[in-house]
């Protein structure tokens, strides 16, 4: 039996109204104590009685009895003031230091049966939730008000990384423009265009940055893009704008075969986002803090549609032509990038700096966008629980691949509320 669960019997006293030690004493749990997440007992300042005695201490649980000499409890002074042993099944007589019995609770055939039956379906399912089909009505309440919640354990998760890439250059302005590069590659393309803006440094960018031809040659260039014997005019061009950067600044670039292609759209073929993410450096300046200081939405999406440049009207790919269409971020683009972006990095930043307005403005910013269309959205739409802002559909984001994909049921407020926990 799986000692989370037990935990979480003890925990939300879900026990038998009725109940006994091992020794026949009457057993009568007053307070199941705080869950520990550190090293001892699972349980401290429990409050139990045994027959007409009162006592306070702490609390620990196993699978089995004989867990407690596996574990070598025996031998570590912080279980001396355990009060109660809490098994599943008693395998083994366990004493004290005192040579006296341990008090203890076997749980088997001491909690109502049916949760255990949800219990053992949950975890035993290959379903993509392992709720799913123990869904109901009450579950899209329970992640209406949790949503908030869930949306700033999103936005810490990705303030870590946003700490960690701020340990290594230590400047904002560098973070937020390698965060910025990486946006533009959509997932798929994430890590080469991270890559590719550690490969040209902020400092070179600003340099540079008053001329959009050269802001593209330096980013092709750098991205292996370019090939070896470029025969269009608008490539040559590039290369040889860039053989004078790359020699001026001792440049070298980042390999061609992580760019990847296929399944994608067109649209979103690395060729044309550098090109976007060129205008987008070229549009503030190569000054990416000042994107901090929008504070009308509609502005924040306005900037963010980027067109690539006039070559990329005909072209997909260098050197293939296609028919002509602009290649311009759309407001969904655009809304990604605020999204996965602007608000994790406005979030991180005020939480450095204590600024708690900021912090706000990144969750107030995720309130008055449209929600993500995704493949996980959409099923989480399926089974009745849609999104009606981005800090929502970001909260379902993070319920699944931070809870349901690692089965955090016991952890999960909907996996709760099934299970039947009762307040």
């Amino acid at each position: 039996m799986n000692e989370q669960f037990l935990q979480y019997i003890w925990k939300y006293r879900l026990l038998n109204p009725e109940l006994h030690t091992l020794g026949g004493e009457k057993l009568t749990v007053l307070h199941p104590g705080l869950q520990n997440t550190d090293g001892g007992p699972d349980f401290f300042n429990a409050r139990i009685r045994i027959n007409e005695t009162v006592w306070a201490g702490n609390v620990e649980l196993h699978s089995r009895s004989s867990d407690w000499i596996r574990h070598r409890h025996q031998f570590d002074p912080a279980y001396d003031n355990v009060i109660l042993h809490v098994v599943y099944e008693n395998d083994q007589e366990i004493r004290q230091k005192h040579k006296e019995m341990m008090p203890t609770l076997v749980m088997k055939n001491n909690f109502p049966s049916s949760i255990e039956d949800r219990y053992t379906v949950i975890m035993h399912n290959h379903l993509w939730i392992p709720c799913y089909k123990l869904m109901n009505s009450n579950a899209y309440n329970v992640i209406k008000l949790w949503a908030p919640s869930l949306a700033i354990e999103r936005l810490h998760d990705k303030a870590a990384f946003i700490f960690r890439l701020l340990d290594e250059y230590a400047d904002w302005d560098e973070v937020l423009y390698i965060l910025l590069s990486s946006g533009f590659g959509f997932r798929i393309n994430s890590l080469p265009f991270e890559l590719l803006a550690r490969s040209v440094p902020l400092k070179i960018i600003r340099k540079n940055a008053d001329n959009l031809f050269r802001l593209e040659a330096l980013f092709y260039g750098q991205s292996g893009l370019l090939g070896r014997n470029p025969r269009d005019k608008y490539r040559l061009a590039l290369q040889k704008e860039y053989s004078h950067l790359q020699l001026k600044y001792g440049l070298k670039p980042i390999k061609p075969s992580l760019w990847k292609r296929l399944r994608l759209h067109p649209q979103n073929f690395p060729d044309i986002r550098i090109s976007q993410f060129a205008q987008c450096l070229f549009k503030c300046q190569a000054e990416p803090g000042r994107l901090l200081e929008i504070n009308d939405i509609k502005r924040m999406e306005e900037f963010f549609q980027l067109r690539a440049s006039e070559y990329w009207d005909t072209h997909y790919r260098f050197g293939k032509n296609a028919g002509r269409k602009a290649k311009k971020t759309g407001l969904n683009s655009a809304r990604l990038l605020l999204i996965n972006i602007l608000a994790p990095f406005l979030f991180a930043f005020g939480s450095a700096r204590d600024t708690s307005p900021l912090s706000i403005k990144a969750l107030e910013l995720l309130e008055s966008l449209e929600g993500e269309e995704n493949h996980e959205t959409r099923i989480w739409g399926s089974l009745g629980i849609r999104a009606s802002n981005a800090m929502e559909s970001q909260a379902l984001i993070q319920l699944k691949r931070n809870y349901c994909d690692h089965k955090r049921c016991l952890e999960c407020r909907v996996g709760l509320k099934l299970l039947g926990r009762t307040s």
